[in-house]
């Protein structure tokens, strides 16, 4: 497999220099324990390989007539460049971006868009969509920190997904796939540690047993996250108001985190069923009000289980039915301010909010080959959704923030939302056609129906054309939807905002033009130009009562060229490079959206000396972030990093050994905080460290 298989075929002609790799690769020495002709093998196997992706079309078809932008990050890719969990290699792909929220999440960008909770963005395992926080939409506040150890490829679809997929499918979607018996055939047990009291552990089982195919992994996860200081936050600015001294600032955030990771997968004849559990306990970061504190928790425990049979009707018809059940809960305890906050608050400014959100629901999907150029999906979805288990304790008058005689629960009183249900069905169909060997199109469209706020019907269409050999040009229209939650629809009781029954769901419309090059059998490249025009964002709105609610408000209009190019050299090296420009501009002001870099750029070299050992350097680069109009602070500047990872493996049978070392220039770099919060930016880490064992029994 292509070591750097992040497959994004493009067209560099500003990079004509890189076709000189193919011609002038060095060559390695292999050691004795691999022949020139098992050598030569491996090297004919690559140049033929055709990568076939599920994610674009929900059902396999080569990458190349996939109708969208696609990249494929392997479990080759993951291991060489030692990344930690899924977001190492995500910053990594082009037009995708990943920074800390104030709470330590991990916000995904996509493409100039970007928001706390990273709800625009379809996050998949295996096809189950795992956006089940209705509070927020999103996923990532139990899969921020995605495990690798049992991934066997990421697919990352960029573009609206809706027509397919549904809700939040707006600007990307990206399905996790895990790694089947084959791929593991036993059992193997990995451990790690490095810098920040990082420990982890990880047990990966694959096997078949009774004719049952069975993976199951086990992880644990203990560290005390990143090393940032903050020199200003917000109980800085309201020491000031009130005349005391309370701030922790200047100080170290609070990013500890312990994660507990269970997932199972089951195949028997037609039957599938997979699962997982997660359990996250993290501090605040900063905090939940940009303030230093030290003594919230964050806990939030998801799990789903799926039951799937998929029957080959005929040879040329086959149906697949779902059933699926999801559970998320949290259960924060926030210290929203420190102790003797305002003078009035000797235990300091308390807030505790629990949650319960399920969703039990069924796919059913239909696959006909009418002919040997015409493949027509069709199908249906039927969803209930609810939330239960809200509360809130507190200390203080959420209406008017006074001090209350002691911590106590007000949800009799307070709730800040409730118990809220919502009824789901869709129907999507989905046509490809070959109309000649180099021409393909593909039409689709979904309608989805909500109890409670009503329906959206999302296209999407792409054309296909060869034009010559080894070139194609792919033209994409899609549209998407974002469904508002129930905080944006319900929420009461809260200073900040409240919650709007009339909020309607976000749209966008995307328009892309990719050219993709097979400049030669070893060099790949693509460039796409992309369109997107986002109405209806929810955002916070005044009101005639004076209170600010949920509303649609927002317009974005984002314009973008993204350019990639891998190449292999002829010792089983390889290169990588992409580049990103993207234009956000804020439609309502006319003015650039904030928050989001311009230019993002990554460069990869995988050096394979040899079979043993393979040395990867990374380089990473984000463009200045600018600030909201009425923000004075000085824009965020544009930085650099460097990440390598060196691994050696087989050299005794069976083990591996991988050392890594992340911002190897240590530099000082962070990510924005929105204006008004706190002076101080949100910190990340510096130089970090880290070094894992792997065996297979």
């Amino acid at each position: 497999m292509h070591p750097l298989q992040i497959r994004k075929k493009s067209i560099f002609l500003l990079f004509p220099s890189l076709l000189l790799l193919n011609t002038t690769g060095t060559q390695a020495n292999e050691p004795a324990t691999q022949t020139p002709a098992e050598a030569l093998d491996a090297e004919i196997r690559w140049l033929q390989e055709e990568t076939f992706i599920t994610t674009a079309t929900k059902t396999e078809e080569s990458l190349l007539k996939s109708g969208a932008t696609v990249s494929v990050i392997t479990d080759t890719d993951l291991r060489d460049m030692g990344a930690r969990n899924l977001m190492d290699a995500l910053k990594r792909v082009p037009g995708i971006g990943v920074t800390q929220s104030n709470i330590g999440m991990a916000e995904v960008e996509v493409r100039g868009v970007k928001t706390t909770f990273s709800e625009k963005v379809l996050f998949l395992i295996n096809g189950h969509p795992t956006n089940n926080s209705l509070i927020n939409g999103g996923a990532f506040s139990a899969y921020d920190n995605v495990i690798i150890d049992d991934i066997k490829r990421v697919e990352i679809v960029r573009g609206p997904g809706s027509a397919l997929y549904g809700a939040n499918a707006f600007v990307a979607v990206i399905n996790v796939i895990t790694k089947v018996p084959a791929d593991v055939d036993g059992t193997k047990l990995s451990v790690s540690g490095g810098s920040n009291n990082t420990g982890q552990f990880n047990a990966l089982y694959g096997g078949t047993l009774n004719n049952i195919d069975i993976v199951a992994n086990f992880n644990v996860l203990d560290t005390d996250g990143i090393d940032g200081f903050v020199e200003s936050d917000q109980a800085t600015a309201l020491d000031n108001l009130f005349g005391t001294d309370t701030s922790m600032a200047p100080g170290k955030v609070d990013d500890w985190q312990r994660r507990y990771d269970l997932s199972l997968s089951l195949a028997w004849q037609g039957y599938s069923l997979q699962g997982k559990y997660v359990k996250r306990n993290a501090g605040p970061y900063i905090g939940i009000a940009n303030a230093l504190n030290d003594e919230s928790e964050q806990e939030y425990i998801d799990y789903f289980i799926e039951l799937g049979y998929t029957r080959a009707l005929n040879s040329d018809f086959s149906m697949t039915v779902k059933l699926y059940f999801d559970h998320f809960e949290f259960d924060n305890y926030w210290e929203l301010f420190p102790e003797g906050f305002s003078g009035q608050f000797p235990d300091g400014y308390l807030a505790r909010s629990p949650v319960t959100n399920e969703k039990v629901g069924g796919d059913l999907l239909f696959d006909y080959q009418f002919a040997k150029n015409n493949k027509f999906l069709a199908g249906t979805t039927l969803e209930h959704q609810r939330q239960t288990d809200v509360g809130f304790s507190t200390n203080f008058n959420p209406l008017t923030g006074e001090p209350l005689d002691e911590f106590q629960d007000v949800s009799d009183r307070w709730n800040w939302n409730g118990d809220q249900e919502r009824d789901i069905w869709a129907v999507y169909a989905q046509d490809i056609w070959d109309i000649r060997e180099d021409l393909r199109l593909i039409l689709g469209a979904r309608y989805d129906h909500y109890s409670d706020f009503g329906g959206s019907f999302n296209p999407r269409t792409s054309l296909t054309w060869s034009f010559i050999e080894n070139y194609n040009i792919v033209f994409v229209y899609g549209s998407a939807f974002r469904a508002p939650t129930f905080g944006e629809l319900y929420n009461i009781n809260n200073p900040a905002i409240v919650g709007n029954p009339d909020v309607q769901p976000e749209e966008i419309d995307t328009f892309e033009i990719s050219l993709n090059a097979e400049l030669n059998k070893r060099t790949r490249g693509r460039i796409t130009w992309l369109n997107n025009k986002i109405e209806d964002l929810i955002a916070p709105t005044s009101s005639k009562d004076a209170v600010v609610v949920s509303g649609n408000v927002g317009k974005l209009d984002v314009s973008g060229i993204e350019l990639e190019v891998e190449s292999r050299l002829t010792d089983g090296s390889s290169l990588m490079l992409n580049y990103t420009y993207q234009h956000a501009v804020n439609v309502i002001t006319d003015t650039r959206a904030p928050e989001v870099p311009m230019h993002k750029a990554n460069a990869a070299f995988n050096y394979r000396h040899s079979r043993f050992i393979n040395l990867y350097t990374g380089l990473f680069y984000k463009g200045e972030v600018i600030r909201t109009s009425s923000d004075t602070r000085a824009e965020i500047p544009a930085y650099t990093t460097v990440d390598m990872s060196l691994t050696w493996k087989e050299y005794v049978q069976n083990l591996e050994v991988k050392a890594s070392i992340y911002n190897l220039l240590d530099k000082e770099y962070t990510d924005p905080s929105p204006a008004g919060v706190m002076e101080s930016d949100y910190p990340t880490d510096g130089r970090n460290f880290r070094i894992e064992l792997s065996y297979l029994l």
